[in-house]
């Protein structure tokens, strides 16, 4: 019986090799092609080649962010439907965003040379983040379910206080605001906040794949999680800064990008199984290759204007739902 369990986890360790590596491939390949596809292929040089390194650096951050921090928040919240929105940082980063945008309304007009619209979404998703974490404790520790319930209806808020905004804003402003909401790249977006973003990130990444074993633990219900000895309250904080830190992140490079942060983890969970290690290393290779393959399908379409959110979403709604179907029936017929 040891031997066929021995030979078992043998082959599902050979399988997630083989899955993360084939995932390293795909991002390699995604990330010449970006380097090559724009108005005119071919490999690229000077003022050019620095303006699409830059788009592939702001794809890759973006796409690792979204998804590990959701498997992060999945795990947080034990609720496989779970994405980095569900905080209400999406909504959050819009209003500050949006917000930003009425300062010349009030006399000041010299913040727009250093980027203040991408600086108020920041602070709008931070912001939020920290009203959903006051406001979901109990006891001292972060509540799955009230995290859920808070940010549900503080995504209802900010929406109606967009629209608000929205209403009485000039049309030039609206049409550039509804582009952005959509999941549009920043090109302005200066080298130094892509280089901070990108440690962030990096550093996000680490801390959550170094508490990859907790999470594995942290899926049991809180009594069979402390008799194994875990910290849960903790680890949940952590967690929930985590994601929330690089889902903020993400949104000062492009925006609010849905479907990403839900479907990779999906995705690469049903290729290599739950554990948490492996799952936030092929999560985030299967991000970044999904957010630079858009961006790169939309060059080669030459349809630049696009926002990249609209491709995620296309691409990743179909999908979620032809990995999720099989599950759906396996439960209809148990």
């Amino acid at each position: 019986m040891s031997d066929v369990n021995t030979e078992a986890a043998q082959r599902r360790a050979k399988r997630r090799v083989v899955v993360l590596a084939g995932l390293g491939v795909l991002l390699a390949f995604v990330s010449f092609a970006r380097l090559v596809i724009g108005d005119s292929w071919g490999w690229p040089e000077g003022p050019i080649l620095e303006i699409r390194a830059t788009r592939l650096g702001i794809g890759v951050i973006v796409g690792v962010a979204l998804s590990v921090s959701g498997a992060v928040l999945q795990a947080l919240l034990r609720n496989p439907l779970a994405s980095p929105y569900i905080l209400g940082l999406s909504s959050g980063a819009t209003l500050g965003y949006v917000v930003v945008g009425f300062l010349p309304l009030l006399g000041w007009t010299a913040g727009e040379s250093f980027g203040v619209d991408q600086l108020g979404a920041f602070l709008g998703a931070i912001g939020v983040m920290v009203l959903v974490y006051l406001l979901s404790q109990r006891r001292g520790w972060v509540d799955p379910i009230a995290v859920l319930l808070v940010g549900v209806v503080i995504n209802a808020m900010n929406g109606a206080a967009i629209m608000l905004l929205s209403a009485i804003a000039s049309q030039n402003y609206r049409s550039s605001m509804t582009l952005w909401m959509l999941g549009y790249f920043n090109d302005h977006v200066s080298a130094g906040t892509v280089v901070g973003v990108g440690v962030v990130t990096l550093l996000g990444t680490g801390v959550a794949i170094a508490l990859g074993r907790a999470m594995d633990v942290a899926v049991f219900s809180d009594s069979e999680a402390h008799s194994l000895g875990l910290h849960l309250p903790r680890l949940r904080l952590k967690l929930f800064v985590v994601a929330g830190l690089l889902t903020a992140g993400s949104v000062l490079l492009a925006g609010p990008i849905g479907f990403v942060g839900l479907v990779c983890p999906h995705f690469v969970r049903l290729l290599i199984g739950p554990r948490h290690r492996p799952l936030l290393i092929g999560s985030a290779l299967a991000g970044a290759s999904l957010v630079v393959g858009a961006d790169t399908a939309l060059r080669a379409i030459d349809k630049s204007l696009l926002p990249i959110g609209v491709v995620t979403a296309l691409v990743g709604g179909p999908v979620f739902l032809f990995f999720l179907w099989p599950q759906i029936g396996k439960e209809r017929a148990e």
